[in-house]
């Protein structure tokens, strides 16, 4: 418990010292910058290591709460999440997430950063890294101008309406920021564009090597949680309200609708009991 704690104040005065430098985008740093503010920090003494992870994604994995890793674009950043407003709303009747690239074509794509090469492996039919020495005609890693450019497509496509907004979107075609930057309403656009360049590039990749074309694109189902999930769910979230301080009760925020449904059937309630 104690090493978790001293993770969380490690990760949290790296982006304070963001903060204090009087970045805009404070709350979102790319992974490698993200360790080298640890290391700074520690004077070179962290190690994922010392808190039971492998590597530095999976010491970020371990604190879900704190950070959230979002990988694209590569080398993928790290958001501070008490910082980031997320909003996500989820159909109750919608189980999928919807078609997604294969992940081996998708890192194959946008893993431009770290200057890998990838192969098609026939013999598999997935994308790999290639050897130094293999001279197999290689998948089309995009270049850091090809993002750029998809980067300006994309905000030509969708202008926004007010002068703030199109600040905070040029900022983040300039800064090369990460999805999260974008304002929310833009965020579903993006993901949308992105993958349907991806999509568009591998097939004509396939097609132009006369190679044919695994499938691309893949369903993701989303999990559905059962009614005695939800019940505990909703029991834990009362027991938190129960001992909030008043702090903290006066922070929370419930839905429009929530609420409405709530009051009515308190009316509903008082009602009947007349």
């Amino acid at each position: 418990m104690q090493e978790a704690r001293a993770a969380i104040d490690l990760i949290e005065r790296a982006f304070g010292l963001a903060r204090q430098a009087g970045k805009s985008s404070w709350w979102a740093m790319t992974i490698p910058v993200l360790k080298n503010r640890l290391l700074q920090l520690t004077k070179n003494t962290f190690k994922e290591a010392d808190f039971g992870a492998i590597s530095f994604r999976d010491f970020l994995s371990k604190f879900p709460d704190i950070v959230r890793v979002d990988e694209t674009p590569p080398p993928g950043f790290v958001i501070l999440k008490s910082a980031v407003e997320e909003r996500s709303e989820r159909p109750p009747e919608d189980v999928f997430r919807g078609g997604q690239i294969r992940a081996d074509l998708w890192r194959a794509v946008l893993d431009y950063s770290n200057g890998n090469r990838y192969v098609w492996d026939t013999s598999q039919e997935a994308a790999r890294p290639a050897g130094p020495d293999e001279d197999s005609v290689l998948l089309p890693t995009i270049s850091d101008a090809d993002l750029d450019e998809w980067r300006a497509d994309f905000v030509a496509l969708h202008r926004p309406q007010t002068v703030e907004v199109a600040e905070r979107v040029e900022e983040w075609c300039r800064n090369r920021l990460p999805t999260a930057a974008l304002p929310a309403p833009m965020r579903p656009a993006w993901n949308k564009y992105l993958k349907g360049k991806v999509e568009q590039r591998l097939q004509h990749w396939f097609k132009s090597n006369s190679i044919k074309a695994p499938a691309i694109m893949e369903e993701r189902r989303e999990p559905v949680p059962s009614r005695q999930q939800v019940e505990a769910l909703r029991e834990f979230i009362i027991g938190c309200v129960k001992t909030m301080p008043e702090k903290e009760l006066l922070e929370l925020r419930i839905s429009p609708v929530t609420a409405m449904r709530t009051l009515q059937a308190q009316k509903s309630s008082v009602e009947n009991e007349r």
